[in-house]
């Protein structure tokens, strides 16, 4: 499962095949679209951009699009009022997981240690961390 930074990024990457759409959790984009209609006028200006989708079918950038927002894929934290967090410049994925996993005893407690200490300090609200005190 992967995590996406970019929608139109995203959307380029699943629309040429690189990524499979069943394999995104979600995407966690900068836009802030209200409303499902206003969708494709995002996307509608995103081919137009060399480093989005220019270049690709409209139809199926569309679609691609549609299905994310319909499927609740699409996270936009400017919605909420949320200032987004900031990835590394050219990042556009990150596994949710290693694809590869180890059977190595001590990477699989090296993993869990760090996804622990990752989940404790990294996005964890004043009221969650009541409930782990």
């Amino acid at each position: 499962m992967k995590i996406g930074f970019s929608l139109g990024r995203c959307i380029r990457d699943i629309v040429k095949g690189d990524i499979s759409e069943d394999d995104v959790a979600f995407i966690i984009g900068a836009t802030c679209i209200r409303e499902k209609e206003q969708l494709d006028h995002v996307i509608e200006d995103y081919l137009y951009r060399n480093d989005y989708l220019e270049g690709l079918d409209p139809t199926e950038c569309k679609r691609v699009a549609h299905s994310l927002w319909d499927t609740n894929k699409l996270i936009q934290p400017r919605r909420e009022g949320i200032h987004r967090h900031k990835q590394p410049e050219g990042s556009i994925w990150v596994d949710m997981f290693p694809t590869e996993l180890s059977t190595n005893e001590s990477v699989k407690k090296a993993w869990d240690a760090y996804r622990f200490m990752l989940h404790m300090t990294e996005n964890v609200d004043n009221e969650s961390m009541e409930i782990f005190r």
